[in-house]
């Protein structure tokens, strides 16, 4: 087995190489499982990039769990339940607290991408930076306590895209010369919630409002710091960030708020908005032309005006790729299969799929 077991203290020791054999993901939360089928309920787990460590899990009685990882996977603490803490010694891949739903989880490093992405509830702690996505579409049951992610330096573009609910703070500590803290088009979409931010912010979306701190923001953030800052072993940082005349507040601009703008043409948007010169600019000079029937090669790079259900048989005018069924079929009663193959081919490269 791959575990050395302390049963006076039930802290299960788990080891992911054995034999100089790595142990699957499957097989190592199969042990997981199985220690907290016998009672324990602490665990020191040195993984091998095995993931999805630390969550759903739950104890029969209600005791709480206790994980601390060493080189783990993807997705820690993915789906992680209340009284469960999972505290990840160093830095770790994507998907850190993915779908919490109450475990607190302490990461010492950097997050990868979309830490805390559809985080419910819980508390996320990150002692560096994290990735692109991180925080998006966080959402608050009011059934449950509001998620809180906290981030000691920055985040990646799209952080916090589509957030729903909860608090995030990102603290820009060290990050006082980048651009952004907040990476590149943060809050797009951001319907609810609050992210406190301190440092450089640009390229923010128009959804959101950026406002000073009140004093119950301030209160907030001076009793919360020092948790998470003793949380991540850095509490010689509270004094700088302290400082909250470099704080901001984002929350989300109410529907009445936003600003509404008409819709343009397609052809527009895709010539001045989406990639300067159209979404082919940089391939093929574009002449707008719009053609009456889009069969393939060329033609299926300009603007269509579907007329197949003029022409054709609903199973070709409904196929969502246009392939010629009708033809298929003829070169098929011809005995024709290579030539049948083909003409799938030039449409599709998946000929074994749905649309095959």
């Amino acid at each position: 087995m791959s575990n050395l077991s302390n049963t006076e203290n039930k802290i299960a020791i788990i080891q992911s190489i054995v034999d100089n054999e790595r142990v699957s993901t499957q097989n190592l939360l199969q042990e997981i499982y199985q220690k907290i089928e016998e009672g324990y309920t602490d665990f020191e787990i040195h993984a091998c990039g095995q993931h999805n460590i630390g969550g759903p899990l739950w104890t029969k009685d209600g005791s709480p769990l206790t994980f601390r990882v060493h080189n783990p996977g993807q997705r820690v603490g993915s789906m992680g339940m209340k009284g469960t803490s999972i505290i990840i010694e160093g830095s770790s891949s994507a998907d850190v607290g993915w779908l919490n739903a109450g475990a607190e989880i302490v990461l010492k490093g950097d997050g990868g991408d979309t830490t805390a992405h559809c985080a419910a509830s819980g508390k996320i702690y990150v002692g560096g930076r994290v990735g692109t996505r991180s925080g998006a579409l966080m959402k608050h049951d009011p059934k449950f306590s509001a998620p809180e992610f906290w981030i000691l330096k920055n985040t990646g573009s799209f952080s916090f895209e589509f957030m729903g609910g909860g608090i995030a703070v990102v603290c820009g500590y060290g990050c006082e010369n980048m651009e952004s803290v907040l990476g590149k088009r943060s809050c797009v979409g951001m319907v609810s919630g609050i992210v406190y931010v301190r440092g450089p912010i640009s390229d923010m979306c128009n959804d959101v409002l950026l406002l000073e701190l009140d004093e119950a923001d301030k209160e907030f953030l001076s009793n919360g710091l020092k948790e998470f800052l003793g949380k991540i072993e850095k509490p010689d940082v509270f004094k700088t960030l302290s400082d909250f005349s470099q704080w901001h507040k984002i929350v989300a601009k109410t529907y009445e708020e936003r600003i509404q703008k008409s819709f343009m043409p397609l052809k527009d948007f895709r010539k001045e908005v989406w990639v300067e010169g159209g979404i082919f600019g940089d391939l093929i000079e574009e002449d707008w032309y719009v053609s009456e029937f889009v069969e393939k090669n060329k033609f299926r790079l300009r603007i269509p005006e579907w007329k197949n259900h003029q022409y054709s048989a609903p199973c070709e005018s409904n196929c969502p790729i246009g392939i010629p069924t009708q033809k298929r079929i003829s070169l098929l009663r011809q005995g024709k299969i290579k030539e049948a193959l083909d003409l799938v081919l030039d449409y599709s490269p998946f000929p074994a799929s749905v649309c095959g």
